[in-house]
């Protein structure tokens, strides 16, 4: 009787073959070559295998192949290897994963091709090469290589584009995991490169935290010909990690893990060099599911061996973030503080946004709100010594991060804070003072001595889009501003006549459904207080206002949770109406702490979140969830 189980002389259920993999669909990203570690519980998994892009040379370098592959039995660690991207003008390197005693591979990318020749062929191919007035080989409408080469089905890549059957070609992009390479143009004595043919959106499956916000696999856009002359310009970048064409210039590279193909780079008036494809990945998905009908005690066995999924599936949950260090102190050196870097996704400025997170369900992640750097207003500030922007100097702000364990998922760093004064001999000899480094830089020294002014350095984490901007440089000679310090969207001013330099502005955000600015630079005080003269005003988003001139007023100190810079100090002659010097250097007493910084989280799906302590607090926000951190705690993804 249909639907009806019978049982067997043992009691065991008869069924369908069985199946349950407690995976809790967990993703991974094999970076290079090795083991890729299996639950003990997996016995399901999803693949995707990227190889290394070919690289560019004249034409877009080809995506190396993606090839997607769902439901594999697995049992246990298995191999993978993650195929190089390509140099200048070679093709990309196989990536492969064996898994059932199957090994799945995916092809490197081809090579763009060179002046007057042919892409390569491989996963996706390469864009045909550029020529000049009297076309050569390959210079033709077929002149781009073959993609999904070997074959597979589904096709793992797409050709490269061609060059145009007519003079003064430009080159054709690279073909990408899910489109062809377009074909170069021309125009008079011009041409522009074909675009990267565009990669694969894998998302739906293994979260926005693979390629570049989920893409992977795109081409690498074509170089222009004679840009000199006839004005023309590099095809774009395919989406997915491709490396955008040039004119003038050397191609761009290939983002490493997403088998992005090389940019290609100009043809005249002399050829440059192609960008390097990118590295490949390999990416596995353990699944949760307890398909099939299963007799009780085996059942009862793999729940005591906690391989039984129970309902508690692992979901990868997408979060947009603002992580807000904290802003650095201002010292009695009259610099404005750097303000925290500022690092976002989702909201604010759209140069200034990063991807998204993928985080998991049914956890934990720590959340550190960087305190603002430097001690109470209107105390002494003995310089500390120079530290690197990690937090670990007494001016410089403190780091502000969101992660799992020991592993960083996202992190920004503090601001700068003025290098060490040390006193010299005499102290106008050395290079204290000038501006330090941070998630932006603080602000310069005004003095006679050149190697005083320069503002601090911003970016210091190297994060792309950067975290901030450079302070402001300090004027010439020691008797006017010192730079302002830099903020999120701009760096500070630099100074020039007594009144004090502006910090640079930070960035509006809407991400609390508020438009609220984090990340504005400390303004400047002037050196030695003239009366009169105006401080410098802190950049928006929180910055600190520098101190005046007599009858003097104290400088600011950056506002709490925007990582503002703070305002710096001034120096100088009682007679000037300036605070009393300091020994034995001589300088202000006076300056003011950085802002701390902020943590902010939303899921766009509305995905439940909890806070501790209660001092943080979740809201909801246009059907999202979001959750704001103004002190450190613990973010529960539930």
């Amino acid at each position: 009787m249909a639907g009806v189980n019978k049982t067997n002389p043992k009691g065991n259920i008869i069924g369908v073959s069985n199946c349950a993999s407690f995976g809790k669909d967990k993703i991974t990203k094999t970076l290079a070559t090795g083991t890729v570690t299996i639950g003990s519980g997996t016995k399901l998994v999803d693949t995707a295998i990227v190889a290394g892009g070919g690289g560019g040379e004249s034409g877009g370098g080809g995506a190396g192949g993606l090839r997607t592959i769902q439901n594999l039995s697995i049992c246990g660690n298995v191999p993978a290897v993650v195929g190089a991207g390509g140099a200048a003008g070679a093709v990309g390197v196989d990536s492969s994963i064996a898994i059932g005693g199957v090994t799945y591979t995916s092809d490197g990318g081809g090579d763009g091709g060179a002046r007057c020749g042919v892409g390569g062929d491989g996963g996706s191919g390469g864009g045909g090469g550029a020529c000049g007035p009297n076309p050569g080989k390959g210079t033709n409408a077929d002149s781009g290589g073959d993609g999904n080469t070997p074959a597979t089905s589904p096709a793992q890549g797409y050709d490269g584009g061609n060059t145009p059957s007519s003079t003064y070609q430009a080159a054709g992009g690279g073909g990408g995991s899910s489109a062809v390479g377009a074909n170069g143009t021309q125009s008079g004595i011009g041409g522009d490169g074909g675009d990267g043919g565009a990669g694969t959106n894998i998302s739906p499956i293994f979260g926005t935290g693979v390629g570049v916000c989920g893409v992977i696999a795109g081409g690498g856009g074509g170089g222009a010909n004679v840009p000199a002359v006839g004005g023309g310009t590099g095809g774009a970048a395919g989406p997915g990690g491709g490396g955008a064409g040039k004119g003038p210039g050397s191609g761009g590279a290939g983002v490493e893990n997403t088998g992005g193909g090389g940019g290609g780079a100009e043809y005249d008036p002399a050829p440059s060099g192609g960008g390097a494809g990118g590295k490949g990945v390999v990416i596995t998905k353990e699944l949760n599911n307890n398909r099939g009908v299963w007799p009780l005690s085996q059942q009862y066995n793999a729940v005591k061996c906690n391989s039984w999924p129970d309902g508690t599936v692992i979901e990868s949950v997408t979060l947009d973030y603002l992580v807000v260090a904290g802003g650095g102190a201002a010292a009695n050196t009259s610099g404005g503080g750097g303000a925290g870097g500022y690092r976002a996704s989702g909201y604010g400025p759209s140069p200034l946004r990063g991807c998204a997170i993928s985080v998991c369900s049914s956890s934990d992640y720590t959340i550190t709100v960087g305190a603002g750097g430097g001690n109470a207003c209107g105390t002494v500030y003995p310089s500390p010594p120079y530290s690197d922007p990690d937090g670990s100097g007494a001016g410089y702000g403190l780091v502000s991060s969101i992660k799992t364990g020991c592993t960083v998922v996202i992190q920004s760093s503090g601001g700068g804070y003025p290098l060490n004064a040390s006193c010299g001999s005499p102290w106008n000899a050395n290079n204290g003072a000038r501006g330090g480094p941070g998630g932006s830089g603080s602000g310069g020294y005004a003095s006679l001595i050149s190697a005083k002014r320069p503002g601090g350095s911003g970016n210091s984490g190297s994060f792309s889009p950067p975290e901030g901007n450079d302070g402001g440089t300090g004027a010439y000679p020691d008797n006017r501003s010192a730079g302002g310090g830099g903020g999120a969207t701009a760096a500070g001013a630099s100074g020039s006549g007594y009144p004090g330099a502006a910090g640079g502005d930070g960035a509006p955000n809407e991400i609390t459904g508020s438009d609220v600015s984090y990340g504005g630079g400390g303004g400047a005080g002037t050196d030695r207080g003239y009366p009169g003269t105006n401080p410098g005003p802190g950049g928006a988003g929180g910055g600190g206002a520098g101190a005046g001139g007599a009858p003097s007023s104290l400088a600011t100190s950056g506002t709490a949770n925007t990582g503002g810079g703070a305002g710096g100090g001034t120096g100088g002659p009682t007679d000037y109406g300036a605070p009393t010097y300091m020994s034995p250097c001589g300088k202000s007493k006076y300056g003011s702490r950085g802002g701390s910084g902020v943590v902010i989280v939303r899921s766009p799906a509305g995905h439940p979140l909890s806070v501790s302590p209660g001092s943080n607090s979740v809201a909801c926000v246009s059907g999202d969830t979001v959750a704001t951190f103004t002190v450190s705690g613990t973010l529960t993804v539930n």
